[in-house]
């Protein structure tokens, strides 16, 4: 992947990941201590950040920060990234007990579809 495509895939993951937890830019520029205008150049893919910025992101996003560098998913449909991201990030607010309860039911579903 040439750097352009890698830089704008990238920086549309932070703005599906922003968006999808309904943060404004200059919200996640003051959690994650960057300027909000470096998040925006981030976003459109105008800047090679570094990885520790990128890291930086992911903590104020809280997303895992292999979740966010992960670019296979922005090849996704955008609208079903956003809803899987708002899926993870509703389980994680669960306890432990009611996370695993929630996997199971997955798995179940995801068994059966696979029988279809």
């Amino acid at each position: 992947m040439k750097q352009n495509k890698f830089l704008k895939s990238i920086g549309e993951k932070v703005r599906t990941l922003r968006k999808v937890k309904n943060m404004s830019q200059e919200r996640l520029a003051e959690l994650s201590g960057l300027h909000p205008t470096y998040i925006s150049d981030i976003e459109r893919g105008k800047v090679n950040a570094s990885i520790y910025v990128f890291y930086m992101v992911a903590n104020a996003l809280e997303v895992p920060f292999p979740e966010l560098v992960n670019l296979s998913s922005v090849e996704m449909n955008k609208k079903l990234e956003g809803e899987i991201s708002s899926i993870v990030a509703q389980l994680r607010t669960l306890s432990t007990k009611k996370q695993l309860i929630f996997l199971s039911a997955v798995k179940g579903l995801l068994s059966g579809i696979e029988q279809i």
